[in-house]
């Protein structure tokens, strides 16, 4: 699932892609902890913001999430996504990895309830994106180990 990148004692960033926002995560060198970024606004400036990101957070590995169905089926979301990885993998010199990211909005809303977060705070802009970007890092990390 890795494509053959080594990810051990390299930091991690885990994409949620979107139309709108793109969810952000990363992790430390030891996969210890995930911490959620401010979501990137996907407009005109994204490819400025990843690098800024990018290089704030001092990443090696990048995962992208991407909702694949389980008959391999293509949709325009994927479509999408694909294109993004593309050109992500054409502007940055940074491995990027694909990741099944099917259930990962729906994971982020039982983290967000479970948690006790208030629904004012689940229904803020960008919370969501950034759960969900967490918990595509979290499960990747422990698929890992």
């Amino acid at each position: 699932m890795t494509s053959g990148v080594s990810v051990h004692g390299k930091r991690l960033m885990a994409l949620d892609f979107g139309k709108a926002r793109i969810g952000v995560a990363v992790c430390d060198e030891l996969h210890i902890v995930v911490s959620t970024r401010p979501v990137i606004v996907n407009d005109a400036s994204v490819w400025d913001q990843l690098q800024r990101r990018i290089q704030a957070d001092r990443v090696d590995v990048i995962l992208v999430g991407v909702p694949r169905h389980h008959d391999d089926r293509s949709t325009e979301i994927i479509e999408t996504i694909e294109r993004f990885i593309q050109e992500l993998r054409q502007r940055t010199n940074i491995p990027v990895i694909e990741v099944d990211e099917a259930f990962s909005t729906q994971n982020a809303l039982t983290v967000m309830r479970s948690s006790g977060m208030s629904r004012k705070k689940r229904h803020t802009k960008g919370t969501k994106d950034q759960v969900a970007a967490a918990v595509i890092l979290q499960e990747f990390l422990h698929e890992q180990h």
